[in-house]
C-alpha cells in the first residue's frame, strides 16, 4: 500500500496531536475545566494544521487559492501562539500556588 505524502503528514501530525493530549498538565487533575479549554484548543491547532496542509495543496493546483494559503497559516501561527501562551499561564499557575 503506497502512502501519499499528504496523508504521510496526516498521520505524523495526527500523531503528534496524541502524544500532546496524552501528556496532560499538572493542571488538568484540579480542573476539568482548564483540561476541556486545553483540548479546544489542541482541536483549533490540529485542525488548522490540516486547513493549511490542504491549502497549500490546492494552492500548488489551482493559483487563485494561493492567496487563501497565506491566510491559512497565519491563522495556523495565531493558534500555535495561543496554545504557546495557554502552557506558558498553566505553568505560571502551578508557580504561583
Amino acid at each position: 500500500m503506497k502512502v501519499t505524502k499528504r496523508q504521510l503528514k496526516r498521520i505524523i501530525k495526527e500523531e503528534k496531536s496524541k502524544l500532546l493530549s496524552e501528556q496532560d498538565h499538572e493542571m488538568y487533575a484540579s480542573d476539568d475545566e482548564l483540561r476541556e479549554l486545553g483540548d479546544f484548543i489542541g482541536d483549533m491547532s490540529h485542525y488548522s494544521m490540516e486547513v493549511d496542509a490542504i491549502m497549500q495543496e490546492m494552492g500548488m493546483r489551482y493559483g487563485e487559492l494561493a492567496a487563501l494559503g497565506t491566510d491559512a497559516r497565519e491563522i495556523k501561527n495565531s493558534i500555535k501562539e495561543l496554545q504557546d501562551k495557554y502552557a506558558s499561564k498553566l505553568d505560571d499557575m502551578l508557580r504561583f500556588r
